[in-house]
């Protein structure tokens, strides 16, 4: 918890290595969703990555780029050194770059399903690992992970039902932002004028004040997040934005009270399914650190989510589900699914999402 960091005279929550780590949910959310909606087995879907992991792939000048640039950091940990830095540098563009270590443990998870990962063998490597490196995850904070399956959050929007993300997402804050700029006639200001740019900035301002001032783990901090995305409240919000000047300090509206490492894809079938899906280790390479030999790169969601700051809905405690930047969406009219996305980008993805629905 924040004692732990306190102690050690950590000031913020560390950005790199294994203290920056939370449980991956991946595995367990890929299983899940194939488990209640897929159609395929996991070995089919496994496929293509465990032949690029274990045959390898050319690695292209970009991907070259971005190993030299996280080169100082990832020569820290000799796991990860042995992956990315083979010979003490990055390997160049053109080259076959071969992950055998990732191929195998990805070939035990399709084997023996998400226990493998989460209680089996895997989950005592990656926890003697980390407690072998100063980290704080052990067997039984693998054991306990569990994926949330929930009906997601939304708003109406000119018609039409916007659903995203819900906490610890950012993901309320698209719809925040849409509940504030409702209030005009964005047809009227005209598409990416001054005026509309504007609105939608300062939409974000606002949108975003509430999130450091009222998001976190809703299991762990009451979070009053119907009357974030109220309409009414976005009235509320929208009233305070004046067209003619740009705030500069936004602070946290009074809800009302009750009486670079991400990837985002999305598919439909032809049969009218729809899946809005992102994923991310957080930071490029994540926390840098590879766990032992099982070529599993780990997160830093921790490590960039948690702050240090004592009585913060968003304080690192244990157990506890850092607030976070991914979100997407799907947007349903009178006829049925009308719109599937979502955007890599941090704290830019609200805005772009914002701006591509109000488009």
């Amino acid at each position: 918890d924040r004692t732990f960091f306190i102690e050690r005279g950590y000031e913020a929550m560390p950005f790199y290595g294994p203290l920056s780590v939370s449980v991956p949910g991946a595995v367990d959310a890929y299983f899940t969703g194939l488990r209640l909606f897929g159609t395929r087995t996991m070995a089919e879907l496994a496929a293509f990555a465990i032949g690029y992991a274990e045959d390898g792939f050319t690695l292209t000048h970009e991907g070259s780029r971005m190993i030299a640039a996280n080169a100082p950091e990832l020569a820290r940990y000799p796991t990860s050194e042995r992956v990315f830095l083979p010979g003490g540098r990055a390997p160049a563009a053109g080259v076959t770059f071969r992950q055998p270590d990732l191929a195998r443990s990805l070939r035990r998870i399709v084997d023996d399903g998400p226990d493998a990962f989460y209680r089996g063998l895997m989950a005592r490597e990656i926890a003697a690992f980390m407690r072998e490196s100063g980290g704080m995850l052990d067997e039984e904070d693998f054991a306990a992970h569990t994926s949330t399956v929930y009906t997601p959050i939304s708003t109406n929007y000119r018609g039409f039902t916007v659903y995203e993300t819900g906490l610890p997402s950012q993901g309320f804050l698209v719809l925040e932002e849409l509940n504030i700029i409702g209030n005009a006639d964005l047809g009227r200001l005209g598409h990416n004028s001054a005026d509309a740019i504007h609105l939608m900035v300062e939409a974000k301002k606002r949108a975003f004040a509430d999130r450091l001032a009222y998001a976190g783990d809703p299991r762990v901090v009451d979070v009053p997040l119907d009357r974030l995305i109220d309409p009414r409240y976005g009235q509320d919000r929208y009233r305070t934005i004046d067209m003619a000047r740009a705030m500069d300090r936004v602070e946290p509206g009074a809800p009302r009270e009750r009486g670079g490492d991400t990837t985002y894809l999305c598919v439909v079938d032809g049969r009218g399914n729809a899946v809005s899906l992102i994923t991310s280790l957080s930071a490029p390479f994540g926390s840098q650190v590879v766990a032992g030999d099982t070529g599993i790169l780990l997160n830093n969601r921790a490590g960039r989510g948690f702050t240090l700051e004592a009585g913060h809905p968003n304080v690192i405690a244990s157990g506890k589900r850092t607030v976070h930047t991914l979100n997407c969406y799907l947007i349903i009219g009178e006829d049925g699914l009308r719109w599937v996305g979502g955007t890599p980008g941090g704290d830019q993805q609200p805005q772009w999402n914002v701006q591509v629905i109000a488009n």
